[in-house]
């Protein structure tokens, strides 16, 4: 503000100067006038011993004045003293120099004196100019231009303080926390960049990490960040050659390598992921099982995929308790959200839960066991097919020996091959009933219980 101040200053002197110059050329100023009154006030008792002895000069010059108008019969002449008082008014104090300087002080040595202290105090001036009071210091302008500045400090002192810095970095939501890539969220970051790009960061880590289905970041305490993630749930696993690969509902195979089965999910097997088709019936697998309750899931086992030609849209679960189901993947995930009810009636019996058509229950053999091999369902079906065909030779030779009975007791022997005939009908007509019996009773679905063999079925069971 010095350089304001001091420019107010010099203009202040340029006008005076003006002012000056231009009561001089006029021959009487105002500003004299009051410097005179100054310098009469201030001085009057200085002054005052020269007056006197200036008076007395004047008295002895007009002494001598008078003796020479007697002496020459002249006219006497006004005293001086009046006279000096006038020319006292009548000439600028201000411009006694030269010529008129000198026939003052011949005239009146006191008066001159008296000029001479008026002179000097013309040339006081300049100190009663700075004797001046000064504006007042304007605080309001001055705080206005201090303001940017103490802002762009305290901004730059934030950046540059630990505030600004990520210190700690907590995740939730995940039981291995260390297995989510956070990237580029990092400790020591600054924190204002975090929050202009949150949603960047929060889009960057749901990108890197598949099972990760949200994040949330959050800032707390100005440089703590905890981020909450919300994951997707694990169904199973699937098996590619000698390791198991976790298996998510979203049907993300994670890319990390397991010796074996960390947790109690089923594993699915029968799927060649590399076969376009099975990899597509392997999506809807597992799309149909994730809206099942996580403790129907973990009583899975296995999930087998066992689609052929005739249909490609058959599964079977084999359940922790020995029971077996059997269905259809569209209709897989409705049907066996019923699966605790049906246990709870089945009292400890385990056997086959078909669910393809109808929910019903049988008994599990080779025959119809999912999970049967080969060898063992040939062998079945041949010792199912001898004990028919047992069944209708022992019904084949009863019928015989009754024809002949019936043949002796008749004399006419061509009533005899009548009714040799007729049963021979009828056996064989007895021996394909027997048989069709058999496979009927194999893939009964009616509620019935066997005396013999103890087989209970269940069919349209719900809760």
């Amino acid at each position: 503000m010095d350089w304001e101040e001091e420019r107010i200053r010099q203009e202040r002197r340029e006008r005076r100067r003006r002012v000056h110059e231009k009561l001089a050329k006029n021959g009487q100023t105002n500003v004299d006038r009051r410097q005179e009154k100054d310098a009469d006030k201030s001085n009057q008792d200085e002054a005052q011993n020269g007056v006197d002895s200036s008076r007395q000069y004047e008295d002895q010059d007009q002494a001598k004045l008078v003796d020479k108008q007697v002496a020459g019969k002249k006219k006497p002449v006004k005293k001086k003293g009046k006279t000096k008082q006038k020319a006292k008014w009548r000439f600028p104090k201000f411009n006694i120099k030269g010529k008129d300087k000198a026939n003052r002080q011949k005239q009146n040595p006191g008066q001159a004196g008296k000029q001479k202290q008026m002179v000097s105090s013309n040339h006081a001036m300049p100190p009663a100019k700075k004797g001046q009071k000064s504006e007042p210091t304007n605080w309001k302008k001055m705080a206005l231009l201090l303001l940017p500045f103490v802002i762009a400090l305290f901004v730059a002192g934030y950046y540059a303080s630990p505030f600004n810095h990520v210190s700690s970095i907590n995740v939730e939501g995940v039981e291995d926390t260390e297995s989510v890539n956070l990237y580029p969220l990092k400790e020591g970051m600054s924190v204002t960049d975090l929050k202009n790009s949150k949603g960047e960061v929060e889009q960057a880590i749901v990108n890197q990490n598949p099972s990760v289905k949200s994040a949330t970041v959050n800032v707390s305490d100005w440089n703590k960040v905890a981020v909450n993630v919300s994951a997707y749930r694990q169904l199973g696993y699937i098996q590619i050659a000698d390791f198991f690969y976790p298996l998510l509902e979203n049907n993300e195979i994670i890319d990390t390598p397991l010796p074996s089965l960390e947790k109690e999910l089923p594993l699915f097997e029968g799927y060649d992921i590399a076969n376009e088709d099975q990899r597509a019936k392997l999506t809807e697998t597992v799309k149909a099982l994730s809206s099942l309750s996580d403790d129907i899931v973990q009583k899975i086992s296995w999930v087998t995929y066992t689609g052929d030609k005739s249909n490609t849209d058959r599964i079977a679960l084999q359940m922790d308790d020995g029971n077996v189901v059997r269905g259809f993947i569209s209709s897989i995930g409705d049907r066996m959200s019923y699966y605790n009810g049906i246990a709870s009636q089945l009292d400890g019996q385990m056997g086959l839960i078909d669910m393809e058509v109808a929910i019903y229950f049988t008994e599990l053999n080779d025959g119809n066991n999912p999970y049967a091999s080969e060898e063992d369902k040939k062998a079945y079906d041949e010792s199912v097919a001898a004990e028919s065909s047992a069944a209708s030779e022992s019904e084949a030779s009863e019928l015989d020996a009754s024809s002949t009975d019936s043949g002796s007791e008749t004399t006419d022997s061509s009533t005899t091959e009548s009714t040799s005939g007729s049963n021979a009908s009828s056996a064989s007509s007895s021996e394909g009933s027997q048989v069709e019996s058999t496979d009927a009773q194999a893939a009964s679905s009616s509620v019935e219980t066997d005396a013999a063999s103890g087989n209970s079925v269940v069919e349209s069971v719900s809760e």
